[in-house]
């Protein structure tokens, strides 16, 4: 009798709990919860996911300022629109309701709105660029442009090369004069980092058809245990983060006294950062996949564009790079006629300042742009670089 009292009171206790996270991932989801067909965007002050549909007045607001004149093609069609899983591909930076936010999209809808227009831009590169580049400013200065964005985290030549071929292979139209920006990270032109496999989870996402889900997925995913499961252990993840990566300044709290001014920051940077003699040179293969890439797109009538982006003096003293010369010495081996390559890391020329790698919470990205710093970069891009490329583009029409 005691046993199934106990018994009951177990699994009376079991249903509860279930209904407690149904209910707190309903109202709080991370990111890991899937509504593919509602836009998904993550607060950088804050770190909440919001859903959002695309056919409220607030969806059809973040669709005009992310997607232009691809919004007309995105409310009518079924398209995926948030990532199917919780690996990020292109997190691009906006605001909404005046606030900074990042979003997470699926990265088939640019082949699904390909199919009905051509872009005028195309975005290569990884995330050093979609957080750099601001598609909202863009579209304020060029309305009736359209661009797709075939960044991704932690990109490689191959991948890039790959997102280009693919739009090929699946009888997507190439419009002549295209402008292709790559903006470049250094760190993905060496030997070491990412192996020619390392992207097949996204090529994955873009290429498989959604399989139906069985009946042991729709419950799981009803009772939002997946989410439970990706939140206890990310903060196991998070507790040896803290343990043993503790020394590493990236995307790390800065005391707000060391932000005073940029000449303080400055300081605390030289002070903090570990001095590398390394040697970071351009690993041949991948140049060789940039040059292959080049000679695709002059078949297509499009024009490859080397971005060399603004970088954070951290990165530079712990890079070697002090300067200039390294980057633009390795620069050199880009030996094609379809490559133009422009240096637009000099961060005084666009407005920036060191200041402008701290995001929300004094974190320190050395990387990355925060959304301050990648309006006034977007703004003077289009300005020494877009206006003159999109005259050209005009008389090639």
């Amino acid at each position: 009798m005691k046993f199934k009292r106990v018994a009951i009171i177990l699994f009376a206790l079991l249903v509860l709990l279930l209904a407690v996270n149904k209910a707190y991932y309903t109202y709080y989801p991370n990111q890991l919860s899937i509504h593919p067909e509602m836009l998904s965007m993550i607060n950088t002050e804050t770190h909440r996911l919001k859903f959002m549909r695309k056919d409220t007045r607030l969806g059809q607001i973040i669709l005009d300022r992310m997607y232009g004149k691809y919004d007309s093609i995105i409310l009518p069609n079924d398209y995926p629109l948030s990532t199917p899983t919780s690996a990020e591909f292109t997190l691009p930076q906006f605001r909404y309701k005046c606030r900074p936010h990042i979003l997470r999209e699926h990265p088939g809808l640019r082949y699904n709105l390909w199919k009905h227009q051509s872009p005028d831009v195309i975005l290569l590169g990884s995330s050093i660029f979609f957080c750099d580049f601001s598609r909202q400013e863009f579209y304020k200065r060029y309305p009736d442009k359209y661009l797709l964005d075939f960044t991704t985290g932690n990109n490689t030549p191959y991948i890039a090369s790959w997102f280009v071929h693919y739009a090929d292979s699946i009888g997507l139209q190439f419009k002549p004069g295209t402008i292709v920006l790559y903006g470049m990270n250094r760190v993905e032109m060496l030997e070491e980092y990412k192996s020619k496999t390392s992207h097949d989870h996204v090529k994955d996402a873009i290429t498989k058809p959604q399989s139906k889900k069985t009946a042991d997925q729709l419950i799981e995913e009803y009772l939002c245990l997946p989410q439970l499961r990706y939140d206890v252990t990310n903060a196991l993840k998070n507790k040896y983060d803290e343990l043993f990566r503790g020394g590493n300044m990236y995307r790390k709290a800065v005391d707000k006294r060391h932000l005073e001014s940029e000449a303080e920051f400055i300081k605390y940077i030289q002070s903090a950062a570990v001095k590398s003699d390394k040697t970071n040179k351009f690993y041949p293969d991948r140049v060789t996949e940039i040059e292959h890439l080049a000679s695709f797109l002059e078949q297509k009538g499009c024009k490859l564009v080397i971005l060399k982006l603004p970088q954070s003096q951290y990165n530079d003293i712990i890079l070697n790079t002090t300067g200039h010369s390294w980057f633009d010495e390795e620069a050199t081996q880009f030996d094609h006629d379809n490559i133009t390559y422009i240096d637009v890391s000099d961060m005084n020329s666009f407005g920036i300042t060191q200041l402008d790698y701290i995001w929300p919470g004094n974190i320190f990205d050395p990387e990355h742009l925060n959304i301050e710093g990648s309006e006034k970069f977007t703004n003077a891009l289009m300005k020494q670089v877009l206006d003159t490329m999109f005259t050209k583009q005009t008389t090639i029409h």
